[in-house]
């Protein structure tokens, strides 16, 4: 079961039990100040919660972040949670699902109504492309900043942006979520110098990046440091209709008849 709790309007507060000046929605905190004002004080007393984790939404049910619950104690007539930042969890960015949020806090059973979701599908892809873009950028921050400072800059821009193009070039998505980086080709895959069909081990579809950004040219740096962003990867793939990009996944989940 888990814990959700939608911010309000932003506001001062004097004497929070839990040290906080303000309480409620900004959009520009990060997952760990969205977790200090989404830990309460709840109404209600102590009881018996079987709640694990916490979520802390903002507008639209958006999910800002997420706490495994360590102690629930009380404050006065209401309580107060405590619980460690699972910092970008795969439902930050995500929609509460079960059911939608009616009340400022309330509780649900959000794991079974994600495990069987169409959004947690597509968040798959999103993950796919982010990890994507973030180890290919890391290989470009890498190369460049390891290269003599003096060298001539132009130079030093090729070595790095030659060694982002090497790898990965696709991530292989298995049934149950996986993500498997690989490449150059998305159609074998070397699994200890053995060449195999991907498709043997369970994976159900492949993320190419030529695919979201289109062949040709390899893609510049800053158009995969952006999609280092969960958001801006999500924004991409819906561009190209989320009923093609997830088409395979959700065709392998259709018994056969």
């Amino acid at each position: 079961m888990t814990l959700r709790l939608r911010l309000g309007e932003p506001r001062d507060v004097l004497d929070h039990p839990l040290g906080v000046a303000e309480i409620g929605f900004r959009p520009d905190l990060t997952q760990q100040e969205y977790l200090s004002r989404g830990r309460g004080p709840f109404p209600g007393d102590v009881g018996t919660h079987p709640e694990r984790e916490l979520f802390v939404a903002g507008p639209g049910d958006v999910v800002r972040a997420v706490a495994t619950i360590t102690t629930i104690r009380p404050h006065g007539d209401q309580f107060v949670v405590d619980g460690e930042l699972v910092a970008d969890h795969e439902r930050v960015g995500t929609t509460l699902l079960a059911p939608a949020l009616k009340n400022v806090f309330s509780c649900a059973d959000e794991d079974s109504a994600w495990a069987e979701s169409i959004e947690r599908v597509r968040w798959l892809y999103v993950r796919a492309l982010v990890q994507i873009a973030t180890v290919k950028t890391s290989s470009f921050d890498r190369r460049f900043d390891s290269m003599d400072s003096a060298a001539d800059p132009a130079e030093r821009l090729a070595r790095a942006t030659e060694a982002m193009q090497v790898v990965p070039r696709y991530v292989m998505i298995h049934r149950s979520g996986k993500l498997r980086l690989g490449g150059p080709f998305a159609d074998t895959a070397d699994w200890d110098n053995h060449v195999e069909p991907w498709t043997n081990y369970g994976y159900v579809d492949c993320l190419r990046i030529d695919d979201v950004l289109g062949d040709g040219a390899d893609p510049d740096v800053d158009t995969l440091r952006a999609l280092t962003s969960r958001t801006a990867a999500a924004q991409l793939l819906a561009s190209m209709g989320w009923d093609n990009v997830i088409r395979r996944f959700v065709d392998s989940r259709i018994p056969a008849p």
